[in-house]
This record gives C-alpha cells, structure tokens and sequence, in this order.
C-alpha cells in the first residue's frame, strides 16, 4: 500500500509542480509561495489517493497470496474468507480514521490557507512575481520588465530594463533602464515605489519631436497594486463545525463528501478481497484491471451523487448513503458468487439435520 502511495503522490505532485509552475510564470503566484502551496496541496492530494492505495494494496497482497497457493495452504489451516474479511475490516477501519482526519480538519485547513495564499499573490505587485533573466509582462499587457540578476540578500534588482505605456497620450512609450532597483513604500501615503538607481528614462520614439531623454541618479515609479476578483471556496475551505452548525444545502454536500471519503476506504477494502481471488494461470494482475474499472466507477457516483445533493436533486437525507449501499451490495454478490449460494444451503441442511 505504502508503495502505491509514493507512486501516485509522485505522479499527482509532479502534475501539481507543472502547474504551480505555469502560474508562477505567468504572474499568479510568487516564487517564494511555491513549495508552500505544493505542501499544502499535498494534503488535498492524499484525501483521493489514501483511498485507492489501501485498495490497491490489498487487491495486489492478496492476490499474490492466491498466486503461490499460499491462500490455498491458509483454507486447509481452517482460516476461512470470513477471518480475511474481518482482518480486512479492521485495517479498513484503521484507515478511515486516517482518512476521516485528512477529511474533517487537515484538507480544509490547508484548501483555506492555499487560497489565502493565492489570493494574496494574485494582489501583489508585478515586481514581486519577476522572474531574473527572463521579460515578465506586466499586469494588463501595459509593459515588460527584465532584471538580469536579483540580490535577495539586499533586495536588490540589478541591470533593471523597464518598459511600459506612458500616463498621457503625448509622451507614449516609455523606456527606463538602470543598473539597480530597490523597493520602498511611502510611509505617509502607503504607495509603494520602485527606485532606480543610475539609469535613464526615454519617453516617446526616437525621431518624434516629443522624444525626450533624461538621465537620473534616483528615480521613483509608482507600482500600482493589481486590481483582482477575489474567489472563494468556502465550501472546500469551511471547518467541519461550521458545516455541521449550517442548514445550506451547499454545505450539506460538502459534510457529507468529507464523511463519504472516510466510508469509501472501508468499502474498497472489502471490495479488493474479492476481487484479489484469481487462479494460478491469470496472474498476479488478473483483476487489477477490472478494479480499477469498479473504483473508477463507484468514484465518479460519489461525485453524481455529490452533484445531486448540491443542485437540490437529491434530498440529503439520502444523499450519498446510497453510493455505499450499492459498494456493499457488490461485495455480498460477489462473496456469494465465489463461496456459492448452495454451499450455504448444504451447509444450512447439515446444521438442521
């Protein structure tokens, strides 16, 4: 199970890492945000992958099991599919308390602070999303700026090239390029300064008559703050007491997603019992492909179900209980289709006889 685990978190942080990546690049988040929401990020992760790991692993252990006629030696000792089943259950059980921790507080703790985080970057300013040796397009396609190094020691930007659209429509473009840049704010009014250092200002294009050239020692621009919609995930992000307190039908749906995520493990882990009896001549992989079909299956239900109750198609009295009633249905029907039905009845005559 541990090693399925690390297989899947590897494959889903390294499409998370893409991701992140993409948004720093294009100006969303900061540079210094970027491990902490990949680590915030990792808990939403585990809350779909825990799941399927302990399916997995149980469905490859016992059908290895099955493959060396070891679960043949393990019947002759008297040690029946029962005793499997309630082995089973209790790691199942043991693992939806995992789950249920994940659900109830570790996941929407982190889904709050991953969009505080993203939000608050989403507000900063353009120079602090510039990326050294690379044009980074201010926000609103105004303007590109280019930093050949970063001193983060001293908060210093070096060999600054900046170019933007003027403020009036007779000085044009402007074009400032200076050897280093610092990072003040005005304590009296609170706007925040760029100040360059050695350099020179060009507005307009070489040949008009407005073009003009100024060269400076120390010369502020005003950075203006990015003017964004803020966006909410309240139901993801919501503690599990707020939920439990509220009477939305929103908030019901998500409660009960949470719960459902925990039930799901106990589900697959009986499931994957089964599931994992298979012969000598299909291999240790038989039926891994028919699970995953099933959990691919009974995973997009949950989402339906969820779906359901959220748009006020399902009432949340039945909700996404139904789901589990199916999984578990499955499990008897398949049970009884291995042991068999007469085997139950032959043994039923014997006990009345």
């Amino acid at each position: 199970m541990m090693g399925v685990m690390l297989v899947l978190l590897l494959i889903a942080v390294s499409i998370q890492m893409v991701g992140l990546l993409g948004k720093v690049a294009a100006g969303i988040l900061q540079t210094n945000t970027l491990m902490i929401m990949l680590g915030l990020n990792i808990f939403s992760l585990l809350v779909f992958i825990l799941p399927l790991s302990l399916y997995l692993g149980i469905l490859l252990a016992l059908s290895r099991l099955y493959r060396d006629s070891e679960m043949t030696a393990i019947a002759a000792c008297g040690v029946g599919t029962a005793y499997i089943l309630k082995t089973v259950l209790v790691v199942g059980i043991i693992f939806a308390l995992i789950q249920s921790v994940l659900t109830l507080q570790l996941a929407p703790w982190a889904e709050a602070h991953s969009t505080r985080l993203t939000e608050k970057s989403k507000k900063s300013t353009d120079i602090e999303g510039v990326i050294p040796g690379r044009f980074n397009e201010l926000s609103g396609g105004k303007g590109v700026v280019y930093v050949q190094n970063i001193n983060t020691e001293a908060e210093e930007l070096q060999n600054v090239f900046l170019q933007m659209d003027g403020d009036a429509k007779d000085k044009g473009r402007v074009t400032v390029v200076a050897e280093n840049a610092y990072k003040y704010k005005d304590e009296k009014t609170g706007d925040q300064f760029l100040l360059l250092v050695n350099g020179s200002r060009y507005e307009g294009l070489p040949g008009d008559k407005n073009f003009t050239m100024i060269e400076f020692k120390r010369h502020g621009i005003r950075i203006e703050e990015k003017n964004t919609e803020v966006t909410h995930y309240r139901h993801r992000s919501m503690p599990t007491k707020d939920l439990i307190a509220s009477g939305d039908v929103t908030y019901k749906a998500e409660l009960q997603w949470r719960i459902s995520s925990a039930l799901f493990c106990i589900g697959l882990a009986l499931l994957a019992v089964p599931l994992s009896k298979t012969s000598q001549r299909q291999g240790r992989y038989g039926k891994l492909a028919l699970a995953i079909i099933i959990y691919v299956v009974f995973s997009n239900l949950l989402n339906m179900a969820r779906s359901w109750v959220h748009n006020g198609k399902v009432e949340p009295e039945i909700g996404m209980w139904w789901v589990h009633g199916v999984m578990l249905l499955l499990v008897i029907i398949l049970l009884l289709q291995q042991t068999g039905i007469r085997h139950l009845l032959f043994r039923q005559q014997r006990i009345s006889k």
